[in-house]
C-alpha cells in the first residue's frame, strides 16, 4: 500500500505540478498578450497625442494673429479718433470764423459801400454811382470791377 501511496502521489504530484505549470503557461501568455495590447495602446496615445499638440500650437498661433490684429486695429482706432478730434477742433475754428464774418457783415450791410455793391449788382452804372453816392470816377470804377456790374467806360 506504501507503494500505491507513493504512486498515487507521484501522480497526484506530478498533475498538480502540471495544472500549476499550465495556469503558469495561461498567465505568461495573458501577459504577453497584455503587454502588446498596452504597447499598441501606447503607441496610439503618443501620435493622438502629437496631434493633439499640433492642433493646440496652430490654435494658440490663431489666438496671437487675432490678438496682434486686434491691438493693430486698437491702434488704427485711436489714431482715426485723434485725427477726428483734430479735425473738429480745424471745424469748430472754421464755424467760429465764419459766424465773425456773419456778425461784421451784418454790422456793415447798411455801410455805403454795402448799398453801392447793391446797386452794382442790380446794374448800376459808373455815372450813377458817382451821383448817387458821391464817388469819385476811379471809386465807382473800382467798385464796378470788384462786384461785376456793367464794365467802366
Amino acid at each position: 500500500m506504501s507503494s500505491l501511496a507513493n504512486t498515487l502521489t507521484n501522480v497526484f504530484n506530478y498533475d498538480v505540478v502540471l495544472i500549476g505549470f499550465n495556469i503558469m503557461l495561461v498567465i505568461f501568455v495573458a501577459s504577453i498578450i497584455a503587454l502588446i495590447w498596452l504597447s499598441r495602446s501606447v503607441w496610439q496615445l503618443k501620435r493622438d497625442y502629437a496631434n493633439l499638440m499640433t492642433l493646440v500650437d496652430g490654435n494658440k498661433n490663431d489666438v496671437f494673429g487675432l490678438c496682434s490684429a486686434a491691438l493693430t486695429v486698437n491702434e488704427n482706432t485711436a489714431i482715426a479718433h485723434e485725427q477726428l478730434h483734430d479735425l473738429k477742433q480745424q471745424l469748430a475754428g472754421v464755424l467760429d470764423k465764419i459766424s465773425e464774418l456773419q456778425q461784421v457783415q451784418l454790422v456793415n450791410v447798411d455801410s455805403p459801400y454795402n448799398i453801392d455793391i447793391r446797386k452794382i449788382r442790380d446794374g448800376a452804372s459808373i455815372d450813377e454811382l458817382m451821383h448817387q453816392s458821391d464817388l469819385s470816377y476811379d471809386e465807382a470804377a473800382l467798385l464796378i470791377r470788384l462786384h461785376g456790374g456793367k464794365k467802366p467806360n
